[in-house]
């Protein structure tokens, strides 16, 4: 089995935040018909923005470590590229480092299999966009392997 290094594991767990805020939402339009407390409803869409903002921290985490640079980084995130990596450089910093971040889920640097739940987000993504035109065959673990194997 290749070594995931820091950059393909980011990927990884980008895809997992990314897959944890859809299903949320999901999950939300769902309880659209149910009437329920106005703080309710507030709680739950504040928990999708925290997922949301974890996706970005990890899409940002994973760019930075592919060698984005700061100046693009700050762009894209409407920041000065010194406030962009003033809130990310200890991140992007843990996540290079042996052992990699504090994190221990799926993709994250415990992981103890990448290869397999990129595999198992393929199968979400394949299961969850049947109606997506077009679809595409293993959207995580293909551009890891081209990480993998450029």
């Amino acid at each position: 089995m290749p070594e995931y290094g820091p950059a393909a594991r980011a990927q990884v767990a980008a895809a997992v935040a990314q897959r944890d805020v859809a299903q949320f939402a999901a999950a939300l339009v769902g309880t659209t018909s149910t009437r329920r407390p106005a703080r309710d409803r507030i709680r739950e869409v504040r928990h999708l923005r925290a997922l949301a903002l974890e996706a970005l921290d990890r899409t940002v985490i994973t760019a930075r470590l592919e060698g984005t640079s700061w100046e693009e980084l700050g762009a894209a995130l409407l920041l000065d590229p010194d406030t962009a990596r003033v809130r990310y450089e200890a991140a992007v910093t843990r996540w290079s480092a042996p052992g990699g971040s504090a994190a221990s889920g799926p993709g994250d640097p415990g992981d103890p299999d990448v290869a397999g739940t990129a595999e198992l987000l393929d199968a979400w993504y394949a299961a969850a966009n049947v109606a997506l035109d077009p679809q595409v065959d293993e959207p995580v673990d293909r551009p890891v392997s081209r990480i993998l194997h450029p």
